[in-house]
């Protein structure tokens, strides 16, 4: 036999007494709603629909959670056992109450303008999206997600790869990932990260001298490394040779800049690059260009803006 506390009882069925708030639990059993489209589908004016639903969540029938400053309800996951006890006997009797059949209805209208207009349903969220879906997925999620287009079949060559930056966000998506650099001590701390991958083979060597054979990977990687480069037309050469004929080299560099102090503090040879360099370094070292995308600068950025180049091996 369930015992409760007699004030505990008596707000629960309190909550119950009222029609209007048992059509409410009725579609919210259904759908999360705001106060604004309960109070469309119960057609009652938003204040009075935001009192009804202040009593059914005090009453732990509803609860309620916030996107921005719309606050969404639906029936409470988890309530006390003489309030779900409660609610299984509202909810048996629920579908011959008075006006029930037109609020279906209009819920139905209402999800589908929610679907329609989405920014009806989300106005009050504006600007704020964007923090809210960073705080609740981290800022990188999107980027991370497009990599599963990769062809899980692919090998992919990191040419330059520094501690294994690239090589490491790439392994999980495709089959396997050789990751070759100058810097025998930077390959010594890529090999040592804690998140390296098992397909990832480090090695070391010049980009102009790779040690693989011809046609043996798809990919090949050129990420913030040709500008170090002297003759990075040789290196694109060289990149060509190793990836299968009809594969990509990709190149993510600095846009051509006129930052000459780069070459002193960092010692890069080449300052950027334009289309045209590209297209050129591309065409010499027997590749075409397949596309060449100007990346928007970021303003918390200091460095210049960037691109990405796709090379087609012919």
């Amino acid at each position: 036999m369930t015992t409760i506390r007699t004030s505990q009882l008596l707000d629960s069925l309190s909550a119950l007494n009222d029609c209007v708030r048992l059509r409410i639990l009725r579609v919210l059993w259904q759908h999360e709603l705001s106060v604004g489209e309960v109070a469309d589908v119960v057609q009652l004016p938003q204040s009075t629909a935001s009192r009804h639903l202040k009593l059914l969540l005090e009453a732990r029938f509803v609860s309620r959670r916030t996107i921005g400053t719309t606050g969404l309800y639906r029936i409470a996951d988890e309530m006390p056992r003489e309030v779900k006890d409660l609610w299984g006997i509202a909810s048996d009797n629920s579908e011959d109450l008075p006006g029930a059949t037109e609020d279906d209805e209009r819920l139905v209208s209402v999800l589908a303008q929610r679907h329609a207009d989405s920014r009806t349903f989300f106005q009050n969220i504006g600007s704020e999206w964007e923090v809210l879906r960073s705080e609740l997925f981290g800022s990188e999620f999107t980027s991370l997600a497009l990599l599963s287009l990769l062809d899980p079949s692919l090998t992919v060559l990191d040419i330059g790869c520094g501690i294994g930056n690239a090589a490491v966000m790439v392994a999980p998506y495709v089959k396997d990932v050789i990751a070759i650099d100058r810097e025998s001590s930077m390959v010594t701390q890529a090999k040592a990260r804690p998140d390296i991958e098992t397909n990832i083979t480090f090695k070391v060597g010049e980009a102009s001298e790779l040690p693989l054979q011809d046609n043996t990977v798809d990919i090949a990687l050129f990420c913030l490394v040709l500008h170090h480069i002297d003759l990075a037309q040789e290196a694109i050469a060289e990149a060509s040779r190793v990836v299968k004929k009809g594969g990509r080299i990709l190149i993510v560099d600095m846009q051509q800049h006129s930052r000459d102090e780069f070459k002193h503090t960092m010692g890069h040879v080449h300052l950027g690059f334009s289309e045209e360099d590209i297209e050129l370094l591309a065409k010499k070292a027997g590749c075409s260009l397949h596309a060449y995308h100007r990346l928007p600068p970021k303003f918390d950025a200091r460095g210049p803006s960037l691109f990405t180049a796709i090379l087609k091996v012919l």
